[in-house]
Formats: C-alpha cells, structure tokens, sequence
C-alpha cells in the first residue's frame, strides 16, 4: 500500500500529518503561520492561513512539476533585407504565440509566482514534427498562416520557429502561498474544499478546489492540473443564498450548507462542466435544527446538525446526488469528514482534550439503492459505522457482554441492506441453511412506536451501543447514545472495536493537540490496510458481525445463448459468536427485464482460480456440484488488480470459514494448473477411507504465489518445483505471495520469482509448379500462420504473450530444435497437412513448415528460493511415512540435458540440500520416481524404463540400471512409485500399473493397463494414486485436465476399482506424495460388497 497522509489542525492553528506507514503524528514545522483549515487531495494539501491566505503543500515525487512556455518568432523575406522582423502592416507580431494573435515577446514571460524558478534561458527548438531542422529552427511557408516545411522552397516568403522556456515548481513538500488574483476578492476565505478528480483524469492531475468567503460566497478555482498546481483565476459560483461550509468529492458531489441550516447539492457536475450547473436546496436532517457541517465522499453524504448529531444521507449515486431521505448514527461531533475510500473521520464534542478524532469504518452506498427503492419504500442505503450498527438492531441490547478482542486493522463494516435491496424478488428463506446465516433480509418496515420485541429475528441483539474508533492520542470513552429510529426498513449489524495510537504519548499532560480539523482526502486506506495506528481495544465485540464488499463485474451466463453479461457481485461475511466465520457469494442479474440472482455459500466454494483469456480478466468459482458438472461459475473484473483484489479476499474468506491455518502442512496435496498456478489442499482423514472416502470434489484447494510447470513433496515438508524455464525451487515454507497480501500472506519467507518459455507459432507453405514453395495454400489448407494443429492463425504481429503477467524478452527467431529435425533454414517437409514431417526434401513433399519461437518472461513473489545453478526437467523426493524418520532425504533430478542427478545433504533444516551427485547412464533420461523404500524407476527419452538397483543410505546413487521392458508398441513418459506401487503413463495417455514388484524382485514382471486418457500419475507413500485426466465428461462436454482419485486401492487390491473426480480442468499437475495419513478403517460387514460398486464411471475410452 503506498504511503500516504491524513492530516489534521489543532485548535491552535498548528497542522499536523499522520502516515499510513508511521504511527505518530509529526507537525509540519514548514509552516510558518497558524491555519484555519485544510482539505487534501493525494498529491497535495491545501489550507487556509490566518491571514486569510490560500496556501498549497504539493509532495514532492520523482518527477518534478515543469512547465513549458513557447513563444514563436516571425518573419518574411524581402527583396533588400532577405528575411528580416520587418512584417507587414497586417502580418502577425514578430512575436507571438502559435496562432499569431497573441503578442508574446521573450521579456513579456513572468514566473507565476514566487514558487516557480527558471531552469534555463530561451533556446531554439530545433525538431519539426519529430525531425531536425537544419536552419536553427525555421520552419517556412508561403503565408501566414499556412503549412510549414522545415525545407525552404522557391515560394518560401515567410518563416517562424518556435522559441522554448521551462520553470521548475520548486516549492515541494513546503506551504506555498497561493498568488493573489489580478483584481482583489472582495473578502477573505473561511471554507475550502479539493476533489473532483475523478470526474475526468485528463490532464493529469486535474482538481477541483471549491472556496466560501466571509460573505457567503462560493468561488471556483480554473485550472487546476499537475503542470499548474496553483490554478489560473478564481471564479465566483452563482448562490441562492449565503453558504457557511462546502465539501466536494473525489467525483462529482457537491454538497454545501447555507447559513440557515439548509443544504444544498450542486448539479450538473460533469467533466465537460466541472463547475456543474444549478443548486437544488436539501432540507436539514432535523426540522428544527440546522446542518452545520457536511462531509460527502465517492458515493456517501454525511452531515452535523447544531446539536452535534451524526446523519447519514442514504439513496446517493451519480444519477441521484440528493439522495432520499436522512438516517441517524451513533455519537455527537463537531466536525465530520470522508475520506478516499469513504472511510468517515470526526472530531468528538465531548472533550476537545481528551483526543478528538475518531475513526469511522470504510462505508460504501451502492448506486442500485435508489433504483429498487421506487419498487419497494426501501430506505437505508448506507452502511453501519464502525461505531454504530444500524440503529434499528440496538433496541433492547444487553450490557453484560464478553469482550472479544477484533483483529488490528481497519474494520470495514457494512449493513446486509444492498443485498435486501438489490433485488425485489429475493426471500430471506433461500439463504437459510442447517445453520441459520446472520445475514438479515428484513423487508417490513419497522414502526419506531411498535414495540419492537425481536426486530432481527435469528440474529443476536449488540451488547451495547457502539463507539467510534480513536486513531488519536488519548483511549475513546465508552458511552451510551440515545438513538432516533428514523423510518427504517432493514436489520443490520457491524462490528464494534475501539482503538488508541499505538505510540508511547510524546506530550505532556497539557500538551495534548485540541483538534479543530481533519482532512482524509489524502488518506488511501482500505479494509484490508494495516496501519501502526492502533494498539488497544477497549469496547467489545458484538456476538455477531455481517460485512458486505459488493462490485460490478461480468458473468458467463449459464445458458444459451452463452455469452458475458453485466451483473452485479457481492461477498457477504458473518462471524458467530463463537468465532466461526462463513458467507455468501451473490450474484444479481436482469432476465427479462426481471431481477435475478443465484448464490454460492463460502463454505462450498472449493477452489478459486484465475482462467486464461486474451481479453478478459476472468476467474472461476468451483463449488462440489459445479466440479461435477464442469461448469463452474465465471466471473470478469473490469481490471488485472480488481481480479486479483477480488481473488485474495474471497480466498481469505474461504480459508476462514474453513479454519485452514496460513502455511500448507507437510500432509498437503499441490496442484499446478496449466497456466502455471500453485494450489493446495490440506487432505482429511478420511480421503482414503474405505469403504467410503471423502468425495475428491469436496477438497478445497487455496492458491500459494509463484510459477512453476512441476512441484513435488514428502511428508516431512520438503517441497521442490520446477519452473517453466527449468530452474529448480524450494518451498520456503511460507503462504501467500503473488497478489495476495497483508493477513493473506506471510511477512517473511517470500521471495521474488522469475519464469521464462517460448510460445510458438507455424509458418506454412505449399508447393506449386509455376514458383515452387509458397504461401498461398488451397482453399482447404490450414492458415499459412497457424498454431501446431493448423486451426487457428496465429501471425507474428497478433500473437500475444499467454497472459497479462507475461512480456516479450526476444524477438521471433526461426526453432531448429523440433522433433523430426529441419533443415539449415529450419523447414520440415510432408507429402501433406497434416502429416508426419521430416527435415528432409523428397520428390513427394508437397508442403513444409517451419516453427517460429519467441520468449516471455513473468516476474512474480511467492515463498519460493532458487536453487542453482543447475537446469532440471524433472525432480522426485523419497515419500517417507509417518512412523518413519530420516535425518537425510534422498532426492534424485534429471537435468535439462538428460543427465540423472542425485542431490546431497537434503533435510527439514536444509530442504535446498548442499550439492549434486551424478549418476551415469547410458543414454538420456526425462522422468524419474523414488518410492518409499529407496526404488528408483526412470524414463529415457525413447520411452524404454529402468529400474535403479541397491540404492541405499550408505549408497544414495546405487550401482547400476536395469532396462525394464516398456507395454508392447508403447513409449512411456512419466513414471511414479510408491511403497509397492508402480505406475507409468505413455504417450497416448494409457495408465500402467506394474504387476510383480516385491522386496525380493522390485523389478516387477509384467505391465497390465489401467485406463487410458491420462496425463500425469502420482502415487503417494500409502500407494494412494491420483491422475490428471483427459476427456471427462461434463454437463456441457468433455473436460481436460482433471483431477481424478483411484477408488478402492488397498494392500490385497493395489489397483483400485474406478475413478472418482475432482476438480478440473485445465490441470496439469498433482502430487499427493506428501500424504502418509493412515486412513481411519471402517468394518461394515453387510456393507462390505459396495466397495466394489462404486457410483463412480471409469474413464472414458477415447
């Protein structure tokens, strides 16, 4: 999270700033005077001074603050003088600006104050439209004005060139006073308020500062922008009566409060208009109280009366900047603000001396609010503070409650309103389950003269009246507040906690800064920041919490026609009272013109997982019933970070309401997708249960950072993996990385990671008579740029790197290294497409191809370390089991060039081993498994299978290869042993299973086929045997890339029965090898036939 600023003045005029990074509050010492009042922006602070002064803090940055003056020289030929400054009498000036109407003479240019300095004098630009000129700058034309050449012609009769000046902002991180207008404001300022910048983001930097003066006029600052951080002119605002307050926010709300206690909302407001257009008047919260004070964020008004009562302005949106009606909140305060993220800070009434300023949870309204309110009288829009639930759930609240210490970081706290709301067809009973969720969907509205016995019913009453959290330097007091039901229809709750600076107190007993403002403007927090700010919690936790984060995003739809659609996506989080946490995901949609939704509970949801698509930042949300069918739910965040935010707070969620602690155990099961991602799953007891084990679509699998293309374990924690570009990792033993951050990611033990490929395309020619090999092909040929299989185009210019984290490192270079071989200008030859080619030319190759390569790289963090420096293609470590201890673990590789490698010195306390062992061999290798009890099976590169003999502690490396005979016509690809067991898998995808292994003849005797349509095999140290499976049959068609769990494996049954399916696809890799859990054995004797008939299909034939 970057640094940034809340800043505050005390009732003395001294302004002080406080650090998201920092925990104590420095004074600004720069300035020279008192100030009245400050509002911020991010990149800068403006205030008012006691000599009614405006002044402007602009934060320094890398790049400094240069402006660039231009002022444009002119002449015209003459017979005598040639060219010469001697112009005719309706030419333009000699100097001017670029339209010639300007006079603008080299000493006409001022600074526009004292904070600007010249970085050099006058020079000559000497580029034309990107090029050089070669006559110092002249640019020539027949006339003013016309078309300018930096060539002189024959009918050149007149010429200019441009003259360059730049002045340096210098008065950075300092308090700049404000240059005063031309003409003199008829009185000074009293009120100032910054935002508006994100109306229109261009030009950079772009503000709206709104001023009151004495008089009760508004003025508007023009000009605004990074390149002129002081504006240009003030601008008077037409008025219909005298304004005491203004507060503008970040987009386009205006909210201004008039001296008789009236408001008024500023209209019209656009990028086009920033100014806006007309006031339309709001009546205060209490009709016979006046507003003193407003405070409007991105999509909230907040508002003081002058009894110092809180309100809540609910129904606010860009269509509706006056909202609907006033809600009122906990405490009493004589200063309100909102920040960036419309968070609420105020300044209490009660004891200037006993630290003001307090801190409000981060509140959203929802711009649906006022669509569906019209359908249904719905009221309340907002959000519950962080100090105050909803005020309808404290009626009747007990006291005597036990404290439950919240976690210290920035409560975001809001109401279940926006889903209550969102949608009028939703009912409170479909988000029932076994336990009742303390989400309250309420839809009658309560009478505040009813007696309201049970206005939440299934949710437990708060224990008390919350408070605001105290980000000062003195403890909140705890205090009871009357609260006024004002027309409320929904249940709500928040969480409550009260916090104190965490800082040993730097002043005196009569030193205490009294607050008199505070401005969050500047202040980029979030629900997930954490901050220095807060050391104690003093006031306790309700029984029980709802919090909602809510988006827009886009859905896949599930039917036909299929096809993204507009929706809008909500995560909602209760907690018990107990400590046990779940949730709801939502999902709001139109179909016919009529409001939709469907929903996921937390608990359910078994993975989450980022899905490649050129043009989409997409991501799938698996549930046990949508593993079954292959169909999980997609989503599409308008941006990579909003996807990725998104990604981390719904894992975060899922692990919690799950109680899966942060690090992986040594047990876990890791998964790596086809695009790279790490997942794993914390396997139960009862996974290998016979006869009845754990559904594999129930795992829940957590994504860990990083990127590799091969990961592989044991049961004491050692984890290696291999990347994409064959560099060798070991786990750290840390979680988290990547995009996942702060509780979501461990602090130490992450690390940066690097991974590099090449992606490839297919140039393709056909032969002709007439000019021989070329690239216009039959109307029935693939495309003469394609991928491998000829179906899709892929070109040099068109083709992309496989995802947004991944950039071009070379340009397109021609592949000589492909299967077949090619000639010197790297062709193949075939008699046909598609056919088998060959690196030779012969009377009957009517086609060639060639393959192009080009590399990308993806950098990324994750609890990952690099081992070097040697290359590896495949890496195995001995499965240990559970009773068993060894001090060193035997680990064997085969490098990047086939070479097979034992590594020494591997262990708990040095996971990365010390040095490497080679092992000779005949030929080269691509696969290698170590079993349980030192065998050693490998795989050649032509397929054939070797077993590794007398491998031993005394002797890790062994003596010598035993070829083992592959399964008759078949070249084997991958290989995995467990304690007995021995699978293979060749390169049509047939699983093998060797018969025969004993202590006494590891070697095996005979292969016998399993299934077909597999990609990976893993065998774990009980023999357990899980696969990554190819065409699975879903509700929607066949799947690839399937997590699939033999069924029925057991000592007297090593080969199992039949299949049972998990999570997929898109799955390239899985390894159980780590889970050496003894699985609970159940004895049901009348039941004891059923493990034979499994409900589960085999897998398909192809």
């Amino acid at each position: 999270m970057p640094v940034s600023l809340l800043w505050a003045v005390d009732v003395y005029g001294r302004v002080y700033s406080l650090s998201t990074g920092g925990g104590l509050w420095e004074q600004c010492r720069d300035a020279h005077m008192e100030f009245k009042r400050v509002t911020a922006a991010q990149q800068c602070c403006w205030g008012i001074a006691c000599d009614n002064n405006i002044y402007l803090n602009l934060h320094a940055s890398d790049l400094p603050v240069r402006y660039q003056e231009e002022t444009y020289e002119n002449q015209r030929w003459n017979p005598v003088d040639s060219f010469s400054d001697r112009l005719l009498p309706s030419d333009r000036w000699q100097w001017s600006d670029v339209t010639g109407l300007q006079h603008q003479p080299l000493d006409g240019f001022l600074l526009p104050s004292d904070s600007w300095e010249w970085e050099g004098d006058w020079h000559v630009d000497e580029n034309f439209e990107g090029e050089p000129t070669e006559k110092v700058g002249w640019t020539y034309a027949i006339d003013f004005p016309a078309y300018y050449t930096k060539d002189k012609k024959w009918n050149s009769c007149v010429r200019r060139r441009r003259w360059l000046r730049y002045r340096r902002f210098r008065s950075m991180d300092t308090w700049a006073k404000i240059p005063p207008q031309q003409t003199t404001l008829p009185d000074p300022f009293s009120d100032i308020s910054c935002g508006g910048w994100e109306i229109n983001e261009e030009p950079r930097g772009r503000l709206s500062l709104w001023a009151v003066s004495l008089q009760g006029k508004v003025w508007f600052r023009e000009g605004i922008y990074h390149l002129n951080p002081e504006g240009s002119v003030w601008e008077e605002v037409s008025l219909p009566g005298e304004v005491i307050q203004i507060s503008c926010g970040p987009g386009d709300l205006v909210w201004a409060v008039l001296w008789e206690g009236q408001l008024l909302v500023r209209e019209g407001v656009s990028r086009d208009c920033p100014k806006g257009t007309s006031w339309v008047t709001v009546d205060s919260p209490s009709p016979d109280v006046g507003a003193t004070h407003v405070a409007v964020g991105v999509n909230v008004v907040w508002a003081l009366t002058k009894d110092n009562k809180v309100w809540f302005r609910r129904g606010i949106n860009s269509h509706n900047p006056c909202g609907s009606g006033w809600i009122n909140m906990v405490g009493e305060m004589i200063m309100i603000n909102v920040g960036l993220n419309d968070q609420v800070l105020a300044i209490s009434s009660e004891d200037r001396a006993v630290a003001g300023i307090y801190f409000c949870g981060e509140v959203r309204a929802q711009s649906a609010v006022s669509d569906v309110e019209s359908e249904r009288g719905s009221t309340d829009g907002a959000t519950g503070l962080v100090t105050s639930s909803s005020p309808e759930s404290l009626v009747d609240a007990p006291t005597d409650q036990p404290v439950e210490t919240p976690k210290p970081h920035i409560p975001k706290v809001t109401s279940d309103s926006f889903i209550s709301e969102l949608v009028s067809d939703r009912e409170p009973a479909k988000t029932s389950r076994e336990e009742t969720p303390p989400a309250v969907l309420e839809e009658e509205p309560l009478a505040v003269e009813e007696d309201l016995k049970d206005p939440c019913a299934g949710v437990a009453i708060p224990p008390q009246d919350p408070q605001w959290c105290n980000v000062d330097l003195e403890e909140a007091q705890i205090q009871q507040t009357g609260l006024v039901l004002d027309s409320v229809d929904t249940c709500s709750l928040s969480s409550v906690a009260t916090y104190t600076l965490a800082m040993e107190d730097p002043y005196g007993a009569d030193e205490r800064p009294l607050w008199a403002w505070v401005s969050g403007g500047g202040c980029n927090v979030d629900s997930h920041s954490q901050l220095n700010w807060f050391n104690s919690m003093n006031a306790s936790s309700i029984e029980q919490s709802v919090w909602v984060k809510k988006g827009t995003m886009q859905w896949w739809r599930d039917w036909k026609p299929y096809k993204w659609i507009d929706v809008h996506f909500a995560l909602e989080q209760f907690s018990g009272a107990e400590g046990n946490k779940d949730g709801i995901l939502f999902i709001y949609y139109n179909f016919y013109e009529e409001k939709k939704y469907l929903h996921a509970f937390v608990n359910d949801v078994t993975i989450l997982v980022p899905v490649l698509n050129d043009s989409k930042h997409s991501f799938a949300i698996y549930t046990p019933e949508r593993t079954k069918q292959r169909w999980p739910i997609r989503l599409s965040a308008a941006t990579e970070l909003e996807m990725q935010d998104w990604l981390a707070l719904l894992s975060v969620s899922c692990c919690d309401s799950r109680g899966i602690p942060g690090p992986p155990s040594k047990q876990a099961a890791w998964s790596i997708t086809c695009k790279g991602d790490i997942f794993v799953s914390e396997p139960s007891p009862s996974l290998e249960a016979m006869p009845y084990p754990t559904p594999c679509d129930q795992m829940f699998w957590q994504q860990v950072g990083g990127h590799l293309r091969i990961v592989e374990c044991n049961s004491v924690g050692i984890v290696w993996g291999i990347g994409y570009d064959h560099t060798a990792w070991v786990h750290t033993g840390g979680y988290g990385g990547g995009f996942f951050q702060g509780l979501a990611s461990s602090t130490d033990n992450i690390y940066t990671q690097s991974d590099s490929k090449s992606v490839y395309i297919y140039e393709n020619q056909r032969w002709n008579p007439v000019t021989g090999y070329t690239n216009r092909g039959l109307p029935t040929d693939r495309y003469m740029w394609s991928d491998s299989s000829g179906l899709h185009e892929c070109t040099k210019t068109n083709m992309k790197p496989p995802s947004p984290q991944w950039t071009w490192m070379s340009d397109w270079s021609v592949d000589y290294s492909v299967s077949g071989g090619a000639d010197r200008d790297g062709w193949q030859y075939a008699a046909d497409f598609p056919a088998s080619y060959h690196g030779h030319k012969t009377l009957k190759d009517f086609v060639r191809r060639r393959r192009w390569a080009r590399k990308c790289k993806l950098t990324t963090t994750g609890p990952w370390q690099e081992v070097p420096p040697i290359s590896l293609s495949d890496v195995t470590i001995l499965p240990c089991a559970a009773q068993i201890s060894v001090d060193v673990v035997p680990l064997w590789a085969i490098s990047n060039k086939g070479d097979v490698l034992c590594r020494l010195g591997v262990s708990t306390l040095t996971p990365a081993g010390s040095s490497w062992l080679h092992v000779g061999t005949d030929q080269p290798f691509k696969t290698i498994s170590i079993g349980a009890v030192s065998q050693v099976w490998a795989i050649a590169k032509d397929g054939s299978a070797f077993y590794r003999g007398s491998v031993s502690a005394e002797s890790p490396a062994g003596d010598s290869w035993y070829h083992i005979p592959s399964p008759a016509k078949q070249k084997l690809k991958q290989v995995s042993v467990g304690r007995t067991s021995v699978y293979t898998v060749d390169e049509n995808g047939n699983l093998w299973y060797r018969q025969g292994v004993t202590p006494s003849y590891p070697q095996g005797s005979s292969w016998e086929h399993i299934s077909n349509n597999v990609r990976k095999v893993s065998v774990g140290p009980l023999d357990q045997v899980w696969i990554i499976a190819d065409k699975v049959q879903g509700s929607h068609g066949l799947s690839c890339g399937t997590v699939c769990h033999r069924l029925g494996v057991q000592p007297m049954e090593p080969k199992g029965q039949s299949w049972d399916y998990g999570i997929g696809g898109g799955w390239d890799h899985i390894t159980v090898r780590g889970n050496c859990m003894e699985p609970p054995r159940i004895r049901l004797p009348s039941l004891g036939g059923l493990a034979s008939q499994s409900s589960f299909p085999s897998l398909p034939k192809p």
